[in-house]
Protein backbone atom coordinates (compact mmCIF):
# COMPACT_ATOMS: atom_id res chain seq x y z
CA UNK A 1 0.00 0.00 0.00
CA UNK A 2 1.70 3.47 -0.69
CA UNK A 3 1.90 5.78 1.35
CA UNK A 4 1.33 9.78 0.46
CA UNK A 5 4.88 9.99 1.41
CA UNK A 6 5.73 8.01 -1.33
CA UNK A 7 3.90 9.44 -4.14
CA UNK A 8 4.84 13.09 -3.68
CA UNK A 9 6.59 14.60 -5.94
CA UNK A 10 10.40 14.79 -6.05
CA UNK A 11 11.98 18.04 -5.97
CA UNK A 12 13.96 19.37 -8.77
CA UNK A 13 17.28 20.50 -7.73
CA UNK A 14 17.38 16.37 -6.37
CA UNK A 15 16.60 15.05 -10.06
CA UNK A 16 18.83 17.59 -11.48
CA UNK A 17 22.07 16.80 -8.93
CA UNK A 18 21.02 13.19 -10.18
CA UNK A 19 20.99 13.66 -13.58
CA UNK A 20 24.25 16.00 -14.10
CA UNK A 21 26.59 13.44 -12.07
CA UNK A 22 24.85 10.32 -14.57
CA UNK A 23 25.89 12.56 -17.48
CA UNK A 24 29.47 14.02 -16.04
CA UNK A 25 30.55 10.54 -15.27
CA UNK A 26 29.60 9.16 -18.96
CA UNK A 27 30.58 11.62 -20.56
CA UNK A 28 34.38 11.32 -18.83
CA UNK A 29 34.32 7.62 -19.01
CA UNK A 30 34.12 8.41 -23.09
CA UNK A 31 37.86 8.97 -22.98
CA UNK A 32 39.36 5.86 -21.35
CA UNK A 33 38.86 4.19 -24.23
CA UNK A 34 41.78 6.51 -26.14
CA UNK A 35 44.31 3.62 -25.37
CA UNK A 36 47.86 3.25 -26.96
CA UNK A 37 49.08 -0.26 -27.28
CA UNK A 38 51.98 -0.66 -24.97
CA UNK A 39 54.98 -0.07 -26.58
CA UNK A 40 59.17 -1.44 -25.31
CA UNK A 41 61.75 0.68 -24.31
CA UNK A 42 62.97 1.33 -27.08
CA UNK A 43 60.77 2.02 -30.16
CA UNK A 44 60.66 4.54 -33.42
CA UNK A 45 58.52 7.66 -33.68
CA UNK A 46 56.54 5.85 -36.88
CA UNK A 47 55.66 3.37 -34.55
CA UNK A 48 53.74 6.38 -32.46
CA UNK A 49 52.59 8.07 -35.10
CA UNK A 50 50.67 4.85 -36.35
CA UNK A 51 49.35 4.45 -33.08
CA UNK A 52 48.05 7.70 -32.69
CA UNK A 53 46.33 8.03 -36.38
CA UNK A 54 45.15 4.43 -35.23
CA UNK A 55 42.89 5.68 -32.86
CA UNK A 56 40.92 8.19 -35.39
CA UNK A 57 37.99 6.15 -35.47
CA UNK A 58 37.65 5.67 -31.70
CA UNK A 59 38.50 9.40 -31.12
CA UNK A 60 35.25 9.72 -33.73
CA UNK A 61 32.93 7.45 -32.01
CA UNK A 62 34.13 9.87 -28.75
CA UNK A 63 33.98 13.30 -30.49
CA UNK A 64 29.85 12.33 -31.79
CA UNK A 65 29.07 10.77 -28.48
CA UNK A 66 30.41 13.76 -26.50
CA UNK A 67 28.20 15.59 -28.37
CA UNK A 68 24.79 13.65 -28.39
CA UNK A 69 25.19 13.40 -24.52
CA UNK A 70 25.93 17.33 -24.47
CA UNK A 71 22.54 17.37 -26.38
CA UNK A 72 20.92 15.00 -24.41
CA UNK A 73 21.78 16.61 -21.01
CA UNK A 74 20.65 20.31 -22.14
CA UNK A 75 16.98 18.53 -23.26
CA UNK A 76 16.93 16.73 -20.18
CA UNK A 77 18.03 20.34 -18.08
CA UNK A 78 15.04 21.69 -19.97
CA UNK A 79 12.43 19.13 -19.65
CA UNK A 80 13.08 19.50 -16.12
CA UNK A 81 12.85 23.35 -15.98
CA UNK A 82 9.80 23.05 -17.67
CA UNK A 83 7.97 20.17 -16.08
CA UNK A 84 5.01 21.53 -13.56
CA UNK A 85 5.99 19.09 -11.06
CA UNK A 86 8.29 15.88 -11.01
CA UNK A 87 5.66 12.93 -10.89
CA UNK A 88 6.15 9.36 -10.40
CA UNK A 89 5.85 8.74 -14.01
CA UNK A 90 8.29 11.52 -14.86
CA UNK A 91 11.09 10.72 -12.83
CA UNK A 92 10.59 6.59 -14.05
CA UNK A 93 11.16 8.03 -17.73
CA UNK A 94 14.26 10.06 -16.17
CA UNK A 95 15.60 7.37 -14.50
CA UNK A 96 15.22 4.89 -17.06
CA UNK A 97 17.12 7.46 -19.58
CA UNK A 98 20.10 7.56 -17.45
CA UNK A 99 20.52 3.99 -16.52
CA UNK A 100 20.52 4.30 -21.19
CA UNK A 101 22.90 7.20 -20.42
CA UNK A 102 25.55 4.93 -17.86
CA UNK A 103 25.75 2.64 -20.72
CA UNK A 104 26.49 4.75 -23.59
CA UNK A 105 30.45 4.59 -23.30
CA UNK A 106 30.55 0.93 -23.55
CA UNK A 107 27.93 1.28 -27.11
CA UNK A 108 30.42 4.02 -28.23
CA UNK A 109 33.48 2.17 -27.59
CA UNK A 110 31.94 -1.13 -29.32
CA UNK A 111 31.05 1.14 -32.64
CA UNK A 112 34.84 2.71 -31.90
CA UNK A 113 36.35 -0.38 -32.44
CA UNK A 114 34.04 -2.74 -34.41
CA UNK A 115 32.42 0.12 -36.14
CA UNK A 116 31.91 -1.26 -40.10
CA UNK A 117 30.27 -4.34 -38.89
CA UNK A 118 26.66 -4.29 -38.34
CA UNK A 119 26.26 -5.67 -34.74
CA UNK A 120 28.54 -3.19 -33.52
CA UNK A 121 26.38 -0.50 -35.60
CA UNK A 122 23.18 -1.28 -35.10
CA UNK A 123 23.64 -1.42 -31.24
CA UNK A 124 24.71 2.14 -30.65
CA UNK A 125 22.13 3.46 -33.07
CA UNK A 126 19.80 1.32 -31.14
CA UNK A 127 20.64 2.39 -28.24
CA UNK A 128 20.56 6.42 -28.86
CA UNK A 129 17.19 5.44 -30.62
CA UNK A 130 15.83 4.42 -27.18
CA UNK A 131 17.38 7.20 -25.69
CA UNK A 132 15.42 9.67 -28.21
CA UNK A 133 12.25 7.57 -27.78
CA UNK A 134 12.68 8.14 -23.95
CA UNK A 135 12.86 11.96 -24.42
CA UNK A 136 9.87 12.37 -26.85
CA UNK A 137 7.81 10.64 -24.18
CA UNK A 138 9.28 12.84 -21.84
CA UNK A 139 8.45 16.00 -23.92
CA UNK A 140 5.08 14.74 -24.17
CA UNK A 141 4.16 14.44 -21.18
CA UNK A 142 5.59 17.68 -20.32
CA UNK A 143 3.75 19.21 -23.25
CA UNK A 144 0.30 18.01 -22.14
CA UNK A 145 1.22 20.09 -19.01
CA UNK A 146 1.61 23.46 -20.51
CA UNK A 147 -0.05 25.66 -22.68
CA UNK A 148 1.67 25.23 -26.49
CA UNK A 149 3.15 28.76 -26.44
CA UNK A 150 4.90 27.77 -22.79
CA UNK A 151 6.17 24.23 -24.60
CA UNK A 152 7.36 26.51 -27.97
CA UNK A 153 9.79 24.23 -30.45
CA UNK A 154 11.36 22.16 -27.10
CA UNK A 155 10.17 18.82 -29.38
CA UNK A 156 12.16 19.55 -32.78
CA UNK A 157 15.64 17.75 -31.32
CA UNK A 158 13.80 15.14 -29.49
CA UNK A 159 11.69 14.14 -33.07
CA UNK A 160 15.06 15.14 -34.96
CA UNK A 161 17.12 12.64 -33.24
CA UNK A 162 14.66 9.91 -33.21
CA UNK A 163 13.98 10.22 -37.08
CA UNK A 164 17.96 10.20 -37.12
CA UNK A 165 18.84 7.43 -35.03
CA UNK A 166 16.14 5.31 -36.48
CA UNK A 167 17.63 6.06 -39.91
CA UNK A 168 21.31 5.13 -38.45
CA UNK A 169 19.57 1.91 -37.06
CA UNK A 170 18.00 1.01 -40.71
CA UNK A 171 21.38 1.84 -42.30
CA UNK A 172 23.48 -0.67 -39.87
CA UNK A 173 22.29 -3.16 -41.92
CA UNK A 174 22.64 -1.95 -45.57
CA UNK A 175 26.21 0.50 -44.75
CA UNK A 176 27.42 -0.13 -41.37
CA UNK A 177 30.32 2.39 -40.66
CA UNK A 178 28.87 4.98 -42.58
CA UNK A 179 25.57 4.85 -41.19
CA UNK A 180 26.48 7.27 -38.50
CA UNK A 181 26.15 9.99 -41.33
CA UNK A 182 22.49 9.58 -40.73
CA UNK A 183 23.43 11.10 -37.19
CA UNK A 184 24.68 14.47 -39.10
CA UNK A 185 21.10 16.58 -38.82
CA UNK A 186 21.37 16.40 -35.50
CA UNK A 187 24.85 18.12 -35.37
CA UNK A 188 23.93 20.97 -37.33
CA UNK A 189 20.39 21.49 -36.23
CA UNK A 190 21.13 23.88 -33.76
CA UNK A 191 22.75 25.89 -36.17
CA UNK A 192 20.07 25.78 -38.91
CA UNK A 193 17.70 27.21 -36.06
CA UNK A 194 19.93 29.97 -35.47
CA UNK A 195 19.05 31.09 -38.64
CA UNK A 196 15.19 30.44 -38.71
CA UNK A 197 13.27 33.51 -39.66
CA UNK A 198 11.59 34.99 -36.02
CA UNK A 199 8.02 35.14 -35.97
CA UNK A 200 6.52 38.20 -35.29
Amino acid sequence: MSTAAEEAPIERPRLAALQDGVYAIAMTLLVLELKLPAFGETFADAALWSALLGLWPKLLGLLLSFWVLALFWESDARILAAAPQVDAPLLRLALLRLLLVSLLPFSSALIGEHGNHAPAAAVYAAHLMLLALIQVIQHLRVRRGLAAAAAGGRGLQAWATLACSAAALGLAFVAPGYNMFALAPILFLRLLRRFRPCRP
